[in-house]
């Protein structure tokens, strides 16, 4: 599993389409999240919207609110496809459109991480260790800070795609996200796309 690493993320760009849905409705549909944690409880079927605000569309980048969301413009997109497994889905735009496309990252796994130990770190760094959603039953642990080494992911089977998300979900208020892990060459490729957007970090695997 030290094939897969993760993208620390050192900037957002851009803003999703609409505000008061942090972009998740085009994405998922009124229905399809959670209006109080900001968790998709159904399949994407939708593009996300992003508005452009005279940002550039090039290399590789997550939009702002949309911590697990991940883009790259055409040509990137062309490049990934011919040589990764993954699902690609076209980005829309309010305002002049630029093209490009979404990675859309699935959910692997029952779990990745043992609850107890997340629950141990969680609650030593932020006095808590997450909570349920009276109204879409999901338990969102806290998020940690990127210094904050997690538990070991252990995966029971060897992953069958080039980019995956864990199962549990983080956040706090409206901010909300997965842990996620690349092949390292296809992490490799949108750092080299966007260094300013992007750097590697090691994982550990049980």
């Amino acid at each position: 599993m030290n094939n897969f690493v993760e993208l620390y993320l050192k900037r957002n760009r851009g803003w999703p389409w609409p505000e008061d849905s942090f972009g998740l409705t085009p994405m998922f549909g009124e229905d399809g999240w959670c209006h109080d944690y900001g968790v998709p409880t159904a399949s994407q079927t939708g593009s996300i919207v992003l508005r452009r605000q005279g940002m550039k569309a090039q290399g590789a980048w997550v939009p702002n609110w949309n911590f697990d969301v991940y883009c790259v413009d055409e040509a990137l997109a062309q490049e990934i496809g011919s040589r990764f497994r993954v699902t690609m889905m076209k980005v829309e735009w309010r305002g002049t459109p630029v093209g490009g496309y979404q990675i859309v990252v699935p959910t692997v796994g029952p779990a990745w991480f043992d609850q107890a130990e997340l629950r141990k770190i969680a609650v030593r760094r932020r006095g808590t260790a997450g909570a349920r959603c009276a109204g879409c039953g999901t338990w969102r642990w806290m998020p940690l800070p990127p210094d904050t080494s997690l538990p070991p992911r252990r995966i029971a089977s060897a992953l069958e795609v080039d980019v995956a998300a864990s199962p549990e979900w983080f956040g706090d208020g409206y901010k909300a996200f997965r842990e996620i892990v690349f092949r390292r060459e296809l992490a490799e490729m949108l750092v080299a796309a966007s260094p300013r957007d992007f750097k590697i970090r090691e994982v550990a695997w049980r």
